[in-house]
């Protein structure tokens, strides 16, 4: 266990090797871009200039969600043709997943603050979304004791579906339902594309080359 580990969430080789400059020059540029569409981005009637912490939370929630739908159906197709490549692919997504997801309730944090000008521990969405960072953790730790590889991907399979539900049935008190797809704005609209875009392809640069580097190592 402590070998596989070893591989699976601390990469095996130094990370200089891992992310090797140019790399780390592309995810910086990733990022510049992503804030300077932030800096340009239009403002809410109502939120002002607050929208803009709120553009930077959804790009990188629904970021997230995709993610964790993509490691769910892998863990699915694990479940049926148990290859050892499928599952390098789940794990190294989930992880890239949960980093996202950590930022994206640090971002969701600045906004409260920005927006409700305190934070609101309480708030179903809010809740929901620290005990769903909380159980997909759970879930990509203890799969690693699990001795079969079809077990592993129907836990992760299994764990995105409840999870996924959990968060589309959460009641919405200070949340407001889907404020930039509902937005009369194509501004608004065509910033949270943007922005989704920069962060996904920031995240799934990263699973890439991870995965080229290591391989189906696991």
């Amino acid at each position: 266990y402590i070998i596989r580990c070893h591989v699976v969430i601390i990469p095996s080789m130094p990370l200089s090797k891992l992310f090797p400059r140019k790399f780390l020059v592309f995810l910086f540029l990733l990022f510049f871009c992503f804030l300077l569409v932030l800096y340009l981005a239009p403002e809410e009637k109502t939120m002002g200039a607050g929208i803009k912490s709120v553009y930077a939370h959804v790009a990188l929630i629904w970021t997230g969600m995709l993610g964790m739908l993509i490691a769910g159906v892998l863990g699915i197709a694990l479940t049926i043709f148990n290859r050892q490549k499928i599952y390098a692919w789940m794990m190294r997504i989930g992880w890239v997943t949960l980093g996202v997801f950590v930022l994206s309730a640090i971002v969701s944090i600045i906004a409260q603050i920005i927006n409700w000008n305190g934070i609101f521990w309480d708030e179903p969405r809010s809740v929901v979304q620290f005990q769903t960072l909380a159980a997909f953790i759970i879930a990509q730790v203890a799969i690693q004791w699990l001795p079969w590889y079809r077990v592993r991907g129907l836990v992760v399979g299994v764990t995105v579906v409840v999870i996924l539900t959990v968060i589309r049935l959460a009641p919405l008190v200070l949340h407001p339902e889907n404020p930039i797809g509902t937005s009369n704005s194509s501004g608004i609209q065509f910033t949270f594309l943007i922005l989704f875009a920069l962060s996904t392809l920031g995240a799934g640069g990263v699973v890439w080359q991870v995965q080229m580097r290591l391989g189906a190592r696991v």
